[in-house]
């Protein structure tokens, strides 16, 4: 069943609220290996506007505790292929390595980001699978090692 207006309204209305990029938003479609929100189907529209909903900014919840809980709300993902997305923790451990590394030169988001893409192509450490996360490590400790 094709997807129907509603879903591509929500959609784009949730890519704009959460501010991708055209690039982010034509990798997420990607992973359904579809180009534009109107080829995909009923179902692939519904997990779509489930994983850009789990991206809304949300209000920090007063916590005594200090545990690092970035990327958290993406939780369990997969694409429409069955792969399976990288965890929370894993994007953690990407990010803790490239800002702790010792021979990387710029420790900032945009580096980062623009470090993934040279490896992977994808535009945002959510889309990574857990098949990229291996590179990503291997690719960021040799520059360690060198």
């Amino acid at each position: 069943m094709d997807i129907n207006k509603e879903q591509i309204k929500k959609i784009h209305t949730l890519k704009n609220v959460i501010g991708l990029s055209d690039e982010e938003y034509g990798s997420a479609l990607e992973s359904y290996g579809v180009c534009t929100s109107k080829e995909l189907t009923c179902k692939q529209g519904d997990d779509l506007i489930y994983r850009l909903e789990k991206l809304l900014p949300k209000e920090p919840k007063k916590s005594k505790k200090t545990k690092n809980t970035k990327y958290n709300n993406l939780g369990v993902r997969t694409n429409y292929k069955g792969e399976h997305y990288a965890t929370p923790k894993q994007l953690r451990l990407i990010e803790a390595l490239w800002f702790n590394g010792a021979n990387v030169r710029t420790k900032t988001q945009e580096a980062l980001l623009s470090f993934v893409k040279k490896i992977t192509g994808k535009n945002a450490l959510e889309w990574l699978l857990i098949s990229d996360v291996q590179k990503i490590v291997k690719a960021i400790t040799s520059l360690n090692n060198d």
